[in-house]
C-alpha cells in the first residue's frame, strides 16, 4: 500500500476507538445529568401538589445551586484528562507519521500543548468561537436557564409538582442528554485534532501539509464529504471537528524526500451481486472495512456483529456505535498496537 493509504488506515483505525473513548465520557457526563434529576426531583417533591407562586424564588434557587454543582461536574469530567488525552493524541500522531518515514518525528512540548488545548478555539459553534472552558461554561448556563423556565412556566400554567417534575425529566432525558453526550464528544475530537496539529507544526520540516479524511458511512455530514481528500496548508486550512459529533480527522502529507516511499498496490474486498471479489479503492466505508483482519473487526463491532459483517449480512448503517462499549484512556493507548497490526 502507498504511504498515504497506510496513514488513512491507521488514522480511521484509531479514530474508531477514539469515538468508543468519547463515548465512555459521555456516559459518565450522562449519569451527572441522571444525578441532576434525581436531585430536582427531590426539591420539587417537598412543594405542595399545588404549587405555590410566592415559593417559586426560593424553589428556584435552591435548583440553581444544585443544577450549578453537577454542571461544574461535568466540566471537571472532561477537563481532567485533557492534557493527558493530548498528550497520548501527539504521541499516536507521531507514531503513525514515523511508520511511513525515514525520519523520527518528534512532538511538541507539554507547554505547547496545554497552550494550544486552552486557546484554541473550537470552530463547530457559529457566529463564536469559545474554547474548551467556555463551551462548558456556556453549557452550564444555557441548560440551567432552560431548567428554570421550565419550572417557572409550570407554575405560571398552574401545572401540579408532579407534572413540572415530568417536564423537567423529559427536558434532562432527552434535549440535555442529547446536546451533552454531544458537546463532550466533539471535545474529544477537537483534544484530538488539536495535539495533531501541534505534532504538524512541530515537524513541519518534513511535512507541510495536511489531508482531510472523513468517516465514510452513512452519517458523514456535506461538510465533511465535501472535505474528504482535500489537501491543505499547515496552520491554513480547517481542522476537525467541523460540526458537533464531527468524527472527522487528518493525516499528514510528508515531503517526498522523507516518505518512505511505500509502492505495494492494495485492493478492497467488497461484496457486490456477483458475490465477494477484490476491488479498487473505493469511498465506501465497508469497503475499508472488509479490508481489515479479522482482529481488527471483531474489536471495533463485536465478534457477533463481525461474523454478520463479513458475512453481508450487516449493513452500514447497522456499524455506527456498534457495541456500545468504552475505553479509559489507558484502554485507548492499549489499542494503538492493534491499530499498526498489520499494516
Amino acid at each position: 500500500m502507498s504511504s498515504t493509504q497506510y496513514l488513512i488506515d491507521a488514522a480511521t483505525r484509531h479514530q474508531i476507538f477514539l469515538q468508543r473513548y468519547g463515548d465512555g465520557k459521555s456516559k459518565e457526563a450522562v449519569k451527572m445529568l441522571n444525578r441532576l434529576r434525581r436531585e430536582i426531583n427531590a426539591r420539587l417533591a417537598q412543594e405542595p401538589t399545588n404549587f405555590q407562586a410566592q415559593r417559586l424564588q426560593d424553589v428556584l434557587k435552591d435548583i440553581t445551586i444544585l443544577s450549578q454543582l453537577r454542571f461544574q461536574d461535568i466540566k471537571a469530567l472532561v477537563e481532567m484528562e485533557m492534557l493527558d488525552l493530548a498528550q497520548s493524541e501527539a504521541k499516536f500522531s507521531a507514531s503513525m507519521m514515523t511508520n511511513t518515514a525515514t525520519v523520527d518525528f518528534v512532538l511538541p512540548a507539554q507547554v505547547t500543548l496545554i497552550a494550544a488545548i486552552e486557546t484554541t478555539p473550537m470552530a463547530v459553534i457559529s457566529g463564536v468561537a469559545p474554547t474548551i472552558s467556555e463551551s462548558l461554561t456556556n453549557l452550564g448556563t444555557k441548560k440551567l436557564a432552560q431548567i428554570a423556565l421550565a419550572i417557572t412556566d409550570g407554575v405560571t400554567l398552574g401545572d401540579t409538582t408532579q407534572t413540572i417534575s415530568q417536564k423537567v425529566n423529559t427536558l434532562i432525558s432527552t434535549l440535555m442528554k442529547r446536546q451533552v453526550t454531544s458537546l463532550v464528544s466533539t471535545i474529544i475530537n477537537h483534544v484530538s485534532s488539536v495535539a495533531r496539529t501541534e505534532t504538524y507544526k512541530q515537524n513541519q520540516k518534513y511535512i507541510d501539509k495536511y489531508e482531510w479524511v472523513a468517516t465514510l458511512d452513512g452519517r458523514t455530514t456535506f461538510i465533511c464529504m465535501s472535505r474528504d481528500g482535500q489537501i491543505y496548508q499547515i496552520g491554513q486550512g480547517p481542522m476537525p471537528p467541523a460540526h458537533f459529533s464531527c468524527r472527522s480527522t487528518t493525516i499528514p502529507k510528508i515531503k517526498k524526500e522523507f516518505d518512505l516511499g511505500l509502492k505495494v498496490k492494495t485492493t478492497r474486498p467488497s461484496i457486490g451481486s456477483d458475490g465477494p471479489e477484490q476491488v479498487d479503492s473505493n469511498t465506501t466505508y465497508g469497503g475499508w472495512l472488509r479490508r481489515q483482519n479479522r482482529e481488527f473487526i471483531d474489536e471495533a463491532l463485536g465478534i457477533e456483529r463481525s461474523r454478520l459483517f463479513r458475512s453481508g449480512k450487516l449493513t452500514l448503517d447497522k456499524f455506527v456505535d456498534p457495541t456500545g462499549r468504552v475505553y479509559t484512556l489507558n484502554q485507548l493507548e492499549d489499542m494503538n498496537p492493534l491499530v499498526f497490526s498489520d499494516l
